[in-house]
């Protein structure tokens, strides 16, 4: 009877200890496809994010080469072929932008070809060209005429130098309508490789580019070899790219090594920029956390089979062993012994009971289960959205700070070296004003950046007299144009009591209409008027510009939008006031204590 009693032991034992480890064998098995298809999520969200960033400074950079491009052909030197000030002019431009700029150049309508530039190619910044160069017959020449504006080039070998490369081209028009020529601005393959691998993306990713026929323009996967064509590209199959602008996939390189890449097609130039992140590095953090799981799963079932067979046997077997040995005694031929219980004893009646209450609590487990799980997911969701939400809206902020700060002092450090510039041989006092002022506004501006980047909420930048360095500012920056200031506020002493963010704020916002006027207006007067009324502060902003027709804020207004958006979101009120040939007017009221409302 005794090796009956072990052995009902050992397969009971055994039988839930089985159970047990299968159901958690199929949970670990589950959570392992949780954490999979998560990481999975996270490696795309990641990508994209890096991949954004990369295209939008790719972007950043064409924007520039147009905006000098442009700026360029504004220069009377430029259209009136005063060749000794371009010269002058296109050596400064070039040398200030070495890592990336080789040269520029402007094609006539009459074949003749002025350019200078640094480096290879050039015999005293000048090119040397065989006989009967005719820059008409080059490609950039026909490919700015043909797209009648700013465009940039397909790449195609510089007829200076033996080398691939592509080129900002403009039209260049005289005042008086007459077509002059073509101006072009060159930049090397090779400089364009090494400003790419500048960006340095996180989790050691690599950045291809690639042109509408899947050519490589830059692939940090290989070396710079010296050729003078484009190669096709062959690391793995991108005809899936031709099917969709984003795209993502994970493929394996010749070499063996996996990556996860993200493609899409630059706005500016048409190309096909792709991010690949090593797949190891991005699912790392994953593989760890499901290696954590299953040894704790392994020693959670471990410990659950040792903890399953000590009360098993205390309180199932036990019991069972006493009735045995009611039963040896029995046999015995003790007649006083007895079971204190039969077939219908309480021993089987608690058996029964215990079984329907099991079923019970099971029953009322699982539906828990059920209802917990269906809450989790709604809890999730939501969590889920809610960081979305605050990710929008932080870049919203951000890219409002950016434009309204940094755009403003960039206005005036670009509006400082034009006067610089004319200033050069003429005046030499002005010159040195200016200067001065362009190493403040890029002070201010690197300044604005680290507070934006940083929200540092500290009071470093504590203003003893605000309205007079609100003054200042203004007064100074308007006098780059020679236009008039005046000023006024009723209360100084309570503008000084501003905490920061609403100082900071008045400050972006009188900076950006600054901007405009000295962009816009033509303006030879400007009025500011201050004043604090029951808690608000009234800002009042006018110029006796040119003024404009307010539809076309619609349009092209991204400035005066930004801050019509950023003020009501601080629960402030906006209102503009003009028309063509009639100046501005602009009253803006804000709340003293400012708060953004939240978006949620």
């Amino acid at each position: 009877m005794v090796h009956t009693s072990e052995s009902i032991k050992t397969k009971f034992i055994l039988s839930i200890s089985g159970t047990v480890v299968f159901f958690l064998m199929l949970l670990l098995f589950m959570s392992y496809s949780l954490l999979r298809d998560t990481a999975v999520k996270n490696a795309r969200e990641l990508s994209q994010t890096i991949l954004a960033e990369t295209d939008k400074q790719i972007d950043t950079f064409f924007m520039e080469i147009e905006h000098l491009t442009r700026s360029m052909t504004g220069f009377p030197a430029f259209y009136e072929l005063r060749l000794d000030e371009m010269r002058t002019i296109i050596l400064s431009t070039v040398r200030a932008r070495s890592e990336y700029l080789r040269a520029i150049y402007l094609g006539t309508t009459d074949g003749e070809m002025h350019e200078w530039g640094i480096g290879e190619g050039f015999v005293d910044h000048a090119p040397v060209f065989e006989a009967g160069y005719d820059p008409r017959q080059r490609p950039w020449y026909q490919e700015a005429v043909e797209a009648g504006g700013f465009t940039i080039t397909k790449p195609y070998i510089y007829a200076s130098v033996s080398a691939l490369g592509i080129t900002g081209v403009q039209p260049l028009y005289h005042p008086n309508g007459e077509f002059v020529g073509v101006l072009g601005l060159d930049i090397m393959l090779d400089d364009l490789k090494r400003m790419i691998e500048e960006l340095k993306l996180q989790k050691g990713g690599r950045v291809i580019l690639l042109n509408q026929e899947n050519k490589t323009i830059v692939n940090q996967f290989s070396a710079s070899p010296d050729v003078l064509e484009l190669k096709e590209f062959n690391l793995f199959d991108v005809s899936e790219l031709s099917r969709e602008t984003d795209s993502h996939f994970i493929t394996t390189f010749d070499n063996g090594e996996r990556y996860y890449i993200t493609s899409t097609q630059n706005r500016m130039t048409g190309w096909k920029v792709l991010v690949a992140l090593p797949y190891e590095a991005v699912m790392a953090q994953a593989t760890d956390s499901i290696r954590l799981i299953v040894s704790f799963d392994i020693l959670l079932m471990m410990m659950l089979s040792v903890v399953i067979g000590f009360f098993s046997n205390r309180i199932i077997i036990h019991p069972l062993k006493a009735t045995v040995d009611v039963m040896q005694r029995l046999e015995r031929g003790e007649s006083d012994a007895r079971v204190e219980i039969n077939r219908n004893d309480e021993f089987g009646t608690l058996a029964r009971q215990f079984n329907r209450l099991i079923g019970i609590v099971n029953d009322y487990r699982k539906s828990l289960e059920e209802k917990v799980e269906r809450r989790t997911r709604k809890i999730a969701d939501l969590q889920q959205e809610n960081v979305r939400l605050r990710i929008i809206e932080e870049k919203e902020r951000i890219y409002g700070y950016l434009h309204d700060s940094l755009g403003a002092r960039l206005t005036n450090i670009f509006i400082s070296n034009n006067v610089a510039q004319s200033a050069v041989q003429k005046d030499p006092q002005v010159l040195q004003d200016m200067l001065e002022q362009i190493e403040r506004n890029t002070q201010q501006a690197i300044g604005d950046l680290k507070e934006i980047l940083f929200s540092s909420q500290d009071e470093g930048r504590k203003i003893i007299d605000f309205p007079k360095l609100i003054r200042h500012h203004i007064k100074e920056r308007l006098s780059l144009k020679n236009i008039s200031f005046t000023y006024s506020i009723s209360d100084p002493e309570e503008l000084n009591e501003l905490d920061r963010e609403a100082r900071f704020e008045i400050e972006k916002i009188l900076q950006e209409l600054v901007s405009n006027t000295l962009k816009h207006s033509q303006a030879s007067k400007v009025e500011l008027v201050l004043d604090t009324v029951s808690g608000r502060i009234k800002i009042h902003y006018s110029d006796n510009g040119v003024g404009f027709d307010k539809s076309v804020i619609e349009e092209q207004g991204f400035g005066l939008q930004n801050m019509q958006h950023r003020i009501e979101n601080l629960s402030g009120s906006f209102e503009l006031k003009t028309e063509p040939g009639h100046g501005v007017n602009i009253n803006i009221e804000l709340p003293m204590e400012l708060k953004e409302r939240s978006t949620l």
